[in-house]
Protein backbone atom coordinates (compact mmCIF):
# COMPACT_ATOMS: atom_id res chain seq x y z
CA UNK A 1 0.00 0.00 0.00
CA UNK A 2 1.14 3.34 -0.65
CA UNK A 3 3.00 5.78 1.65
CA UNK A 4 1.57 9.40 0.33
CA UNK A 5 4.71 11.65 1.14
CA UNK A 6 4.90 15.04 1.47
CA UNK A 7 7.67 17.92 1.85
CA UNK A 8 6.72 21.11 4.14
CA UNK A 9 8.49 24.33 3.43
CA UNK A 10 7.72 26.41 6.11
CA UNK A 11 9.96 28.80 8.20
CA UNK A 12 7.26 29.19 11.47
CA UNK A 13 7.97 26.65 13.80
CA UNK A 14 4.85 26.51 15.03
CA UNK A 15 2.81 25.78 11.56
CA UNK A 16 5.72 23.46 10.58
CA UNK A 17 5.52 21.41 14.01
CA UNK A 18 1.27 21.27 13.51
CA UNK A 19 1.27 20.14 10.05
CA UNK A 20 3.62 17.43 10.43
CA UNK A 21 2.29 15.78 13.76
CA UNK A 22 -1.41 16.46 11.79
CA UNK A 23 -0.28 14.32 8.57
CA UNK A 24 2.07 12.21 10.03
CA UNK A 25 -1.11 10.57 12.24
CA UNK A 26 -3.00 10.31 9.06
CA UNK A 27 -0.46 8.01 7.34
CA UNK A 28 1.92 10.83 5.43
CA UNK A 29 5.36 10.58 5.14
CA UNK A 30 6.42 14.19 6.35
CA UNK A 31 9.63 15.83 5.34
CA UNK A 32 10.03 19.40 6.49
CA UNK A 33 12.54 22.66 5.07
CA UNK A 34 12.78 26.07 6.47
CA UNK A 35 13.52 27.27 4.08
CA UNK A 36 13.66 26.90 0.19
CA UNK A 37 16.74 26.25 -0.09
CA UNK A 38 16.72 23.53 2.56
CA UNK A 39 14.32 22.64 0.48
CA UNK A 40 15.81 22.36 -2.34
CA UNK A 41 18.96 20.10 -0.45
CA UNK A 42 16.01 17.54 0.58
CA UNK A 43 14.67 17.15 -2.29
CA UNK A 44 17.95 15.87 -3.96
CA UNK A 45 17.38 12.58 -1.44
CA UNK A 46 13.41 12.52 -0.94
CA UNK A 47 11.40 12.50 -3.85
CA UNK A 48 7.70 13.54 -2.48
CA UNK A 49 4.77 13.50 -3.83
CA UNK A 50 3.61 17.03 -2.89
CA UNK A 51 5.13 19.76 -1.85
CA UNK A 52 3.39 22.59 0.37
CA UNK A 53 5.11 25.84 0.69
CA UNK A 54 4.92 28.92 2.51
CA UNK A 55 4.41 31.95 -0.24
CA UNK A 56 6.99 34.15 2.23
CA UNK A 57 10.02 32.27 2.87
CA UNK A 58 14.06 34.01 3.99
CA UNK A 59 15.66 34.35 1.08
CA UNK A 60 13.69 32.53 -1.91
CA UNK A 61 10.07 32.69 -1.66
CA UNK A 62 7.97 30.06 -1.95
CA UNK A 63 6.84 31.31 -5.55
CA UNK A 64 10.35 31.18 -6.61
CA UNK A 65 10.88 28.07 -5.22
CA UNK A 66 7.49 26.76 -7.62
CA UNK A 67 9.09 28.38 -10.75
CA UNK A 68 12.50 26.39 -9.98
CA UNK A 69 10.51 23.25 -9.29
CA UNK A 70 8.17 23.45 -12.09
CA UNK A 71 11.33 24.42 -14.51
CA UNK A 72 12.84 21.36 -13.80
CA UNK A 73 12.16 18.10 -16.14
CA UNK A 74 13.69 16.25 -12.55
CA UNK A 75 10.87 17.85 -10.87
CA UNK A 76 8.03 19.41 -12.53
CA UNK A 77 5.71 16.82 -11.83
CA UNK A 78 5.54 17.48 -7.75
CA UNK A 79 2.48 18.38 -6.97
CA UNK A 80 2.99 21.72 -5.51
CA UNK A 81 0.27 23.73 -2.81
CA UNK A 82 0.62 27.53 -1.91
CA UNK A 83 0.36 27.68 2.30
CA UNK A 84 0.12 31.31 3.33
CA UNK A 85 -1.33 33.19 6.42
CA UNK A 86 -3.19 35.72 4.91
CA UNK A 87 -5.19 35.43 1.19
CA UNK A 88 -4.82 38.89 -0.28
CA UNK A 89 -7.02 39.59 -3.53
CA UNK A 90 -4.36 38.04 -6.33
CA UNK A 91 -2.31 36.39 -4.39
CA UNK A 92 -3.96 32.81 -6.05
CA UNK A 93 -3.55 33.87 -9.27
CA UNK A 94 0.32 34.47 -8.77
CA UNK A 95 0.72 31.18 -6.92
CA UNK A 96 -1.07 29.63 -10.20
CA UNK A 97 0.89 32.05 -12.23
CA UNK A 98 4.16 30.17 -10.72
CA UNK A 99 2.74 27.12 -11.26
CA UNK A 100 1.59 26.12 -7.68
CA UNK A 101 -1.43 22.94 -8.12
CA UNK A 102 -3.89 24.31 -5.51
CA UNK A 103 -3.62 27.58 -2.69
CA UNK A 104 -4.46 27.12 0.88
CA UNK A 105 -5.21 29.50 3.67
CA UNK A 106 -3.45 29.48 6.73
CA UNK A 107 -4.54 28.99 9.71
CA UNK A 108 -5.45 25.42 8.60
CA UNK A 109 -8.91 23.53 9.74
CA UNK A 110 -7.38 20.42 11.78
CA UNK A 111 -10.28 18.88 11.38
CA UNK A 112 -10.40 18.78 7.18
CA UNK A 113 -7.06 19.56 6.31
CA UNK A 114 -5.52 15.89 6.21
CA UNK A 115 -8.77 14.87 3.87
CA UNK A 116 -8.34 18.14 1.78
CA UNK A 117 -4.19 16.97 1.32
CA UNK A 118 -5.91 13.57 0.56
CA UNK A 119 -8.20 14.87 -2.22
CA UNK A 120 -5.20 16.77 -4.01
CA UNK A 121 -3.68 13.20 -4.03
CA UNK A 122 -6.42 11.07 -4.78
CA UNK A 123 -5.79 10.62 -8.62
CA UNK A 124 -2.49 9.20 -7.81
CA UNK A 125 -3.85 6.35 -6.21
CA UNK A 126 -7.06 4.19 -7.25
CA UNK A 127 -8.50 4.16 -3.03
CA UNK A 128 -7.62 6.33 -0.79
CA UNK A 129 -4.41 6.06 1.28
CA UNK A 130 -6.02 5.02 5.55
CA UNK A 131 -4.03 5.74 8.22
CA UNK A 132 -1.36 3.07 8.09
CA UNK A 133 0.66 0.90 11.34
CA UNK A 134 3.03 2.49 13.31
CA UNK A 135 1.30 6.37 13.55
CA UNK A 136 1.79 8.11 16.45
CA UNK A 137 -0.39 7.37 19.23
CA UNK A 138 -3.64 10.01 20.52
CA UNK A 139 -1.69 10.22 23.80
CA UNK A 140 2.06 11.11 22.33
CA UNK A 141 0.18 13.37 19.60
CA UNK A 142 -1.58 15.03 22.96
CA UNK A 143 2.13 16.12 24.16
CA UNK A 144 3.34 17.52 21.23
CA UNK A 145 0.08 19.62 20.71
CA UNK A 146 1.04 20.43 24.52
CA UNK A 147 4.55 21.27 23.63
CA UNK A 148 3.71 23.08 20.47
CA UNK A 149 1.03 25.67 22.11
CA UNK A 150 3.16 26.14 25.28
CA UNK A 151 6.44 27.35 23.04
CA UNK A 152 4.04 29.42 20.67
CA UNK A 153 2.88 31.37 23.88
CA UNK A 154 5.91 31.84 25.41
CA UNK A 155 7.45 32.82 22.24
CA UNK A 156 4.30 34.91 21.63
CA UNK A 157 4.91 36.69 25.29
CA UNK A 158 8.50 37.22 24.96
CA UNK A 159 8.21 38.81 21.42
CA UNK A 160 5.51 40.82 21.91
CA UNK A 161 6.98 42.20 24.45
CA UNK A 162 9.93 43.37 22.98
CA UNK A 163 8.17 45.11 20.17
CA UNK A 164 5.84 47.05 22.18
CA UNK A 165 9.18 49.11 22.91
CA UNK A 166 10.40 49.17 18.67
CA UNK A 167 6.95 50.57 17.50
CA UNK A 168 7.45 53.90 18.40
CA UNK A 169 7.30 56.73 16.26
CA UNK A 170 10.05 57.20 13.42
CA UNK A 171 10.93 53.39 13.96
CA UNK A 172 11.32 50.81 11.31
CA UNK A 173 7.60 48.69 12.05
CA UNK A 174 9.52 45.52 9.64
CA UNK A 175 9.90 42.99 12.29
CA UNK A 176 7.04 43.69 13.98
CA UNK A 177 5.51 43.07 10.53
CA UNK A 178 6.92 39.67 9.77
CA UNK A 179 6.00 38.97 13.53
CA UNK A 180 2.14 39.94 13.02
CA UNK A 181 2.21 37.53 9.78
CA UNK A 182 3.53 34.84 11.30
CA UNK A 183 1.21 35.02 14.59
CA UNK A 184 -2.07 35.39 12.43
CA UNK A 185 -0.91 32.10 10.44
CA UNK A 186 0.14 29.82 13.71
CA UNK A 187 -2.10 31.01 16.10
CA UNK A 188 -5.60 29.36 15.10
CA UNK A 189 -3.65 26.21 14.12
CA UNK A 190 -3.17 25.90 17.44
CA UNK A 191 -6.50 26.65 19.26
CA UNK A 192 -6.10 30.48 19.49
CA UNK A 193 -8.70 31.89 16.82
CA UNK A 194 -9.09 35.59 18.58
CA UNK A 195 -5.19 35.91 18.41
CA UNK A 196 -5.22 35.17 14.51
CA UNK A 197 -7.93 37.49 13.77
CA UNK A 198 -5.93 40.19 16.05
CA UNK A 199 -3.02 39.88 14.23
CA UNK A 200 -4.09 39.77 11.23
CA UNK A 201 -5.37 43.09 11.57
CA UNK A 202 -2.39 44.65 12.87
CA UNK A 203 -0.21 42.83 10.08
CA UNK A 204 -3.16 45.33 8.01
CA UNK A 205 -2.44 48.33 10.28
CA UNK A 206 1.46 48.24 9.54
CA UNK A 207 1.27 48.37 6.21
CA UNK A 208 -0.30 51.74 6.11
CA UNK A 209 1.81 55.06 6.78
CA UNK A 210 1.24 57.85 9.17
CA UNK A 211 0.95 58.29 12.76
CA UNK A 212 -2.57 57.56 13.12
CA UNK A 213 -1.79 53.79 11.54
CA UNK A 214 1.12 53.72 14.05
CA UNK A 215 -1.13 54.54 17.00
CA UNK A 216 -3.56 51.52 16.00
CA UNK A 217 -1.11 49.39 16.12
CA UNK A 218 0.71 49.93 19.14
CA UNK A 219 -3.40 49.87 20.69
CA UNK A 220 -3.78 46.23 18.87
CA UNK A 221 -0.31 44.73 19.58
CA UNK A 222 -0.96 45.86 23.26
CA UNK A 223 -4.38 43.72 23.31
CA UNK A 224 -1.96 40.62 21.95
CA UNK A 225 0.19 41.47 24.49
CA UNK A 226 -2.52 40.63 27.42
CA UNK A 227 -3.68 37.94 25.26
CA UNK A 228 -0.55 36.18 25.22
CA UNK A 229 -0.44 36.82 29.03
CA UNK A 230 -3.47 34.94 29.55
CA UNK A 231 -2.84 32.37 27.52
CA UNK A 232 0.36 31.62 29.64
CA UNK A 233 -1.52 31.76 32.92
CA UNK A 234 -4.35 29.88 32.18
CA UNK A 235 -1.75 27.05 30.62
CA UNK A 236 -0.14 27.20 33.96
CA UNK A 237 -3.14 27.05 36.04
CA UNK A 238 -3.05 23.45 37.84
CA UNK A 239 -5.34 20.72 35.46
CA UNK A 240 -5.00 22.58 32.06
CA UNK A 241 -2.39 20.37 30.51
CA UNK A 242 -4.68 17.43 31.28
CA UNK A 243 -6.75 18.66 28.52
CA UNK A 244 -5.94 17.07 25.56
CA UNK A 245 -5.24 13.51 27.59
CA UNK A 246 -9.13 12.93 27.91
CA UNK A 247 -9.34 12.37 24.42
CA UNK A 248 -7.66 12.45 21.18
CA UNK A 249 -6.03 15.59 21.08
CA UNK A 250 -6.81 16.67 17.46
CA UNK A 251 -10.92 16.18 18.13
CA UNK A 252 -10.63 17.82 21.30
CA UNK A 253 -9.05 20.70 19.63
CA UNK A 254 -11.56 20.25 17.14
CA UNK A 255 -14.68 20.96 19.84
CA UNK A 256 -13.14 23.21 22.37
CA UNK A 257 -13.43 26.41 20.10
CA UNK A 258 -10.59 27.33 22.96
CA UNK A 259 -8.25 26.28 25.30
CA UNK A 260 -8.73 29.34 27.46
CA UNK A 261 -12.67 29.29 27.81
CA UNK A 262 -12.86 27.66 31.08
CA UNK A 263 -10.23 29.97 32.58
CA UNK A 264 -12.24 33.60 31.52
CA UNK A 265 -15.22 33.67 33.80
CA UNK A 266 -15.81 36.96 33.13
CA UNK A 267 -16.48 36.26 29.50
CA UNK A 268 -18.59 34.00 27.32
CA UNK A 269 -16.28 31.81 26.68
CA UNK A 270 -17.45 31.07 23.22
CA UNK A 271 -17.13 35.05 22.57
CA UNK A 272 -13.77 34.61 23.60
CA UNK A 273 -13.09 31.51 20.79
CA UNK A 274 -14.84 33.54 18.38
CA UNK A 275 -12.92 36.54 18.59
CA UNK A 276 -15.80 38.71 19.72
CA UNK A 277 -14.57 40.31 22.76
CA UNK A 278 -15.06 43.54 21.22
CA UNK A 279 -18.44 43.33 19.22
CA UNK A 280 -20.15 42.50 21.98
CA UNK A 281 -19.07 45.26 24.18
CA UNK A 282 -20.47 47.80 21.02
CA UNK A 283 -24.35 48.80 21.50
CA UNK A 284 -27.03 46.83 19.36
CA UNK A 285 -27.81 48.42 16.07
CA UNK A 286 -31.01 50.68 15.83
CA UNK A 287 -32.00 47.52 13.47
CA UNK A 288 -32.03 45.52 16.46
CA UNK A 289 -33.13 47.68 19.09
CA UNK A 290 -36.41 47.97 16.47
CA UNK A 291 -37.21 44.45 16.47
CA UNK A 292 -36.38 43.42 19.58
CA UNK A 293 -37.37 46.42 21.66
CA UNK A 294 -40.75 45.36 23.81
CA UNK A 295 -40.13 41.87 22.95
CA UNK A 296 -40.85 39.03 25.43
CA UNK A 297 -38.23 36.20 25.43
CA UNK A 298 -38.72 32.67 27.09
CA UNK A 299 -35.73 31.36 28.29
CA UNK A 300 -36.06 27.67 28.46
CA UNK A 301 -33.71 24.34 29.37
CA UNK A 302 -30.52 27.03 30.42
CA UNK A 303 -28.00 26.57 33.67
CA UNK A 304 -29.00 29.39 35.71
CA UNK A 305 -25.48 31.32 34.95
CA UNK A 306 -26.40 31.35 31.43
CA UNK A 307 -29.80 32.68 31.55
CA UNK A 308 -28.83 35.29 33.49
CA UNK A 309 -26.44 36.78 31.00
CA UNK A 310 -28.62 36.33 28.35
CA UNK A 311 -31.36 37.79 30.25
CA UNK A 312 -28.87 40.78 30.54
CA UNK A 313 -28.16 41.18 26.50
CA UNK A 314 -31.55 40.56 25.93
CA UNK A 315 -32.14 43.62 28.41
CA UNK A 316 -29.68 45.80 26.58
CA UNK A 317 -31.63 45.48 24.17
CA UNK A 318 -34.65 46.39 25.66
CA UNK A 319 -36.08 43.48 25.65
CA UNK A 320 -37.90 41.54 28.28
CA UNK A 321 -37.21 37.65 29.56
CA UNK A 322 -38.05 34.99 32.58
CA UNK A 323 -36.42 32.38 32.71
CA UNK A 324 -38.98 28.86 32.78
CA UNK A 325 -36.36 26.83 34.14
CA UNK A 326 -33.91 23.53 32.90
CA UNK A 327 -36.09 20.68 34.63
CA UNK A 328 -38.69 20.07 31.58
CA UNK A 329 -40.50 21.50 28.43
CA UNK A 330 -43.31 24.17 29.29
CA UNK A 331 -46.45 23.65 27.39
CA UNK A 332 -47.96 25.67 24.87
CA UNK A 333 -50.10 27.87 27.39
CA UNK A 334 -47.13 28.52 29.49
CA UNK A 335 -45.08 30.27 26.79
CA UNK A 336 -48.33 31.99 24.86
CA UNK A 337 -47.34 35.57 26.26
CA UNK A 338 -43.95 35.33 24.72
CA UNK A 339 -42.92 36.62 21.66
CA UNK A 340 -40.24 34.30 21.05
CA UNK A 341 -38.45 31.41 22.80
CA UNK A 342 -35.19 30.39 23.01
CA UNK A 343 -34.37 26.75 24.05
CA UNK A 344 -31.15 24.44 25.32
CA UNK A 345 -31.82 21.13 24.47
CA UNK A 346 -30.57 18.53 26.49
CA UNK A 347 -29.05 15.32 24.83
CA UNK A 348 -32.72 13.36 26.12
CA UNK A 349 -34.72 15.93 23.96
CA UNK A 350 -36.10 13.97 20.46
CA UNK A 351 -38.74 16.56 19.90
CA UNK A 352 -40.07 19.77 20.47
CA UNK A 353 -43.70 21.31 21.63
CA UNK A 354 -45.42 22.73 18.75
CA UNK A 355 -45.39 26.38 20.54
CA UNK A 356 -46.25 28.35 17.44
CA UNK A 357 -43.97 31.00 17.75
CA UNK A 358 -40.24 31.70 16.66
CA UNK A 359 -38.00 29.34 18.83
CA UNK A 360 -34.14 29.01 18.63
CA UNK A 361 -32.88 26.02 19.26
CA UNK A 362 -29.55 25.98 21.26
CA UNK A 363 -27.63 22.68 21.70
CA UNK A 364 -24.93 20.47 20.61
CA UNK A 365 -25.00 18.84 16.93
CA UNK A 366 -25.44 15.47 17.40
CA UNK A 367 -28.79 16.79 19.24
CA UNK A 368 -29.52 19.09 17.17
CA UNK A 369 -29.25 16.84 13.53
CA UNK A 370 -31.95 15.18 15.32
CA UNK A 371 -34.44 17.79 15.89
CA UNK A 372 -37.15 18.68 13.39
CA UNK A 373 -37.26 22.15 12.65
CA UNK A 374 -40.24 24.22 14.24
CA UNK A 375 -43.61 23.75 12.33
CA UNK A 376 -44.12 27.44 11.58
CA UNK A 377 -40.90 27.57 9.70
CA UNK A 378 -40.12 30.44 12.28
CA UNK A 379 -37.61 28.14 14.20
CA UNK A 380 -33.81 29.14 14.14
CA UNK A 381 -30.35 26.81 15.87
CA UNK A 382 -27.14 27.71 16.83
CA UNK A 383 -24.49 24.56 17.32
CA UNK A 384 -23.13 24.94 20.81
CA UNK A 385 -20.36 26.84 21.86
CA UNK A 386 -22.84 29.93 21.80
CA UNK A 387 -22.28 33.63 22.60
CA UNK A 388 -24.75 36.02 23.42
CA UNK A 389 -24.62 38.07 20.30
CA UNK A 390 -24.93 35.31 17.92
CA UNK A 391 -28.49 34.69 20.22
CA UNK A 392 -29.34 38.39 19.81
CA UNK A 393 -28.24 38.47 16.16
CA UNK A 394 -30.58 34.78 14.98
CA UNK A 395 -33.53 36.09 17.43
CA UNK A 396 -33.32 39.35 15.15
CA UNK A 397 -33.78 36.93 12.19
CA UNK A 398 -36.16 34.82 13.65
CA UNK A 399 -38.42 37.89 14.56
CA UNK A 400 -37.96 39.51 11.26
CA UNK A 401 -38.66 36.52 9.33
CA UNK A 402 -41.77 35.89 10.72
CA UNK A 403 -42.85 39.80 10.60
CA UNK A 404 -42.19 40.06 6.87
CA UNK A 405 -43.70 36.19 6.11
CA UNK A 406 -40.41 34.84 5.01
CA UNK A 407 -41.09 31.70 6.82
CA UNK A 408 -42.29 29.17 4.67
CA UNK A 409 -39.75 26.69 3.11
CA UNK A 410 -38.94 25.97 -0.32
CA UNK A 411 -41.47 23.82 -2.39
CA UNK A 412 -40.31 20.33 -2.61
CA UNK A 413 -38.17 19.61 -6.10
CA UNK A 414 -40.15 17.92 -8.65
CA UNK A 415 -37.52 15.17 -8.85
CA UNK A 416 -34.11 14.54 -8.90
CA UNK A 417 -31.67 16.07 -6.58
CA UNK A 418 -31.78 19.75 -4.50
CA UNK A 419 -29.30 22.26 -6.65
CA UNK A 420 -27.36 24.38 -5.13
CA UNK A 421 -24.23 26.95 -6.36
CA UNK A 422 -22.03 27.53 -4.14
CA UNK A 423 -19.77 31.00 -5.01
CA UNK A 424 -16.52 31.55 -3.23
CA UNK A 425 -13.40 33.24 -4.74
CA UNK A 426 -11.21 31.05 -2.34
CA UNK A 427 -10.50 27.63 -3.86
CA UNK A 428 -10.25 25.72 -0.20
CA UNK A 429 -13.73 26.93 0.73
CA UNK A 430 -15.01 25.75 -2.48
CA UNK A 431 -13.74 22.81 -2.52
CA UNK A 432 -14.90 22.07 1.01
CA UNK A 433 -18.40 23.17 0.64
CA UNK A 434 -18.76 21.10 -2.48
CA UNK A 435 -17.52 18.08 -0.86
CA UNK A 436 -20.26 18.67 1.96
CA UNK A 437 -22.89 19.99 -0.25
CA UNK A 438 -22.23 17.10 -2.80
CA UNK A 439 -22.53 14.39 0.14
CA UNK A 440 -25.44 15.61 1.74
CA UNK A 441 -27.11 14.62 -1.63
CA UNK A 442 -27.41 18.21 -3.58
CA UNK A 443 -26.21 18.71 -7.30
CA UNK A 444 -23.60 21.51 -7.20
CA UNK A 445 -22.14 23.87 -9.38
CA UNK A 446 -19.48 26.26 -8.19
CA UNK A 447 -18.93 29.90 -9.26
CA UNK A 448 -15.19 31.93 -8.51
CA UNK A 449 -16.40 35.65 -8.49
CA UNK A 450 -20.03 37.38 -8.29
CA UNK A 451 -20.48 37.81 -11.80
CA UNK A 452 -19.84 34.33 -12.74
CA UNK A 453 -22.34 33.20 -9.94
CA UNK A 454 -24.88 35.39 -10.99
CA UNK A 455 -24.86 34.06 -14.34
CA UNK A 456 -24.47 29.97 -12.91
CA UNK A 457 -27.67 31.35 -11.50
CA UNK A 458 -30.02 32.43 -13.91
CA UNK A 459 -29.15 30.04 -16.49
CA UNK A 460 -29.28 27.09 -14.48
CA UNK A 461 -32.63 28.35 -11.96
CA UNK A 462 -30.81 25.68 -8.39
CA UNK A 463 -33.11 26.10 -5.30
CA UNK A 464 -30.20 27.78 -3.44
CA UNK A 465 -27.10 30.17 -3.97
CA UNK A 466 -24.58 30.25 -0.94
CA UNK A 467 -22.74 33.33 -1.78
CA UNK A 468 -19.55 34.45 0.09
CA UNK A 469 -20.17 38.18 0.49
CA UNK A 470 -16.32 39.69 -0.24
CA UNK A 471 -16.13 38.81 -4.10
CA UNK A 472 -14.57 40.23 -6.78
CA UNK A 473 -16.28 41.64 -9.63
CA UNK A 474 -19.73 41.80 -7.86
CA UNK A 475 -19.61 41.29 -3.71
CA UNK A 476 -22.58 38.51 -2.35
CA UNK A 477 -24.51 41.69 -1.69
CA UNK A 478 -24.82 42.79 -5.08
CA UNK A 479 -25.83 39.15 -6.55
CA UNK A 480 -27.81 39.26 -3.85
CA UNK A 481 -29.57 42.10 -5.08
CA UNK A 482 -29.55 41.59 -8.47
CA UNK A 483 -31.91 38.18 -7.53
CA UNK A 484 -34.11 39.83 -5.24
CA UNK A 485 -35.08 42.36 -8.52
CA UNK A 486 -35.32 39.79 -11.12
CA UNK A 487 -39.00 37.79 -10.64
CA UNK A 488 -36.97 34.83 -12.38
CA UNK A 489 -35.13 34.32 -9.29
CA UNK A 490 -36.31 36.29 -6.62
CA UNK A 491 -37.82 32.87 -5.01
CA UNK A 492 -34.35 31.04 -5.01
CA UNK A 493 -33.21 30.94 -1.63
CA UNK A 494 -29.89 32.14 -0.48
CA UNK A 495 -27.62 31.91 2.30
CA UNK A 496 -24.39 34.62 2.92
CA UNK A 497 -20.85 33.23 3.78
CA UNK A 498 -19.29 36.07 5.91
CA UNK A 499 -15.64 36.44 7.57
CA UNK A 500 -17.06 39.57 8.88
CA UNK A 501 -18.28 39.17 13.00
CA UNK A 502 -19.94 42.28 12.71
CA UNK A 503 -24.18 42.60 12.62
CA UNK A 504 -23.92 45.52 10.53
CA UNK A 505 -22.77 42.95 7.56
CA UNK A 506 -25.50 40.39 8.85
CA UNK A 507 -28.07 43.00 8.81
CA UNK A 508 -27.24 44.01 5.73
CA UNK A 509 -28.07 41.00 4.11
CA UNK A 510 -31.59 40.17 5.66
CA UNK A 511 -32.24 43.80 4.14
CA UNK A 512 -31.23 42.56 0.93
CA UNK A 513 -33.31 39.58 0.98
CA UNK A 514 -30.67 36.91 2.28
CA UNK A 515 -32.44 34.01 4.04
CA UNK A 516 -29.13 33.04 6.33
CA UNK A 517 -25.95 33.98 6.96
CA UNK A 518 -23.01 31.59 8.17
CA UNK A 519 -19.90 33.20 10.03
CA UNK A 520 -16.31 32.00 9.23
CA UNK A 521 -14.61 29.79 9.92
CA UNK A 522 -17.54 27.51 9.76
CA UNK A 523 -17.87 24.00 10.32
CA UNK A 524 -19.53 22.60 6.68
CA UNK A 525 -22.15 20.12 8.98
CA UNK A 526 -23.75 23.74 10.05
CA UNK A 527 -24.10 24.70 6.41
CA UNK A 528 -25.88 22.06 5.11
CA UNK A 529 -28.30 21.90 8.53
CA UNK A 530 -28.86 25.44 7.47
CA UNK A 531 -29.39 24.44 3.86
CA UNK A 532 -31.90 21.26 4.83
CA UNK A 533 -34.23 23.78 7.32
CA UNK A 534 -34.38 26.05 4.45
CA UNK A 535 -35.60 23.74 1.58
CA UNK A 536 -37.62 21.47 3.83
CA UNK A 537 -37.64 17.74 4.55
CA UNK A 538 -37.48 17.00 1.09
CA UNK A 539 -33.99 18.55 1.04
Amino acid sequence: MPNDSVLVVEDTPVNLKVVKILLSRHGFDVRTASTAEEALEVLQQFRPELILTDLQLPGMSGLDLTRKLKSDPATRDIMVLALTAFAMRGDEKKARDAGCDGYITKPIDTRTFPALIRQYLAHSHETPNPALEGVAEPAQLGVSLREIRQEFIADGVQQSGRLMGMLAPGCDSAEALVTAHRWAGSAGSVGYPEITETARELEAVLQQNGSGSMERARELLGRLTRMFAAAREASERPGSASIEAKADPWENLQRRAHPLAEHLPDKEPADVALGLLAARQAAPSPAVLSALAGKRFALVGFQAKDAARLAKALDDCQAFSRDLGADALPDAETVRPFDVVVLHVAAEVRSIPPWSKPVLIIGPREVLVGLQPASNGAGDFLFTPWTTEEVILRSYFAISRAAQGRTRQAAPAAGGKRRVVVADDDSTIRALVEAAVGNAGFECRVATDGSAALEAIRSWQPDMAVLDVNMPNRSGFEVLSALRNDPLTREIRVILLTARQQETDVIRGFGLGADDYVIKPFSPMELVARMKRLLGKNA
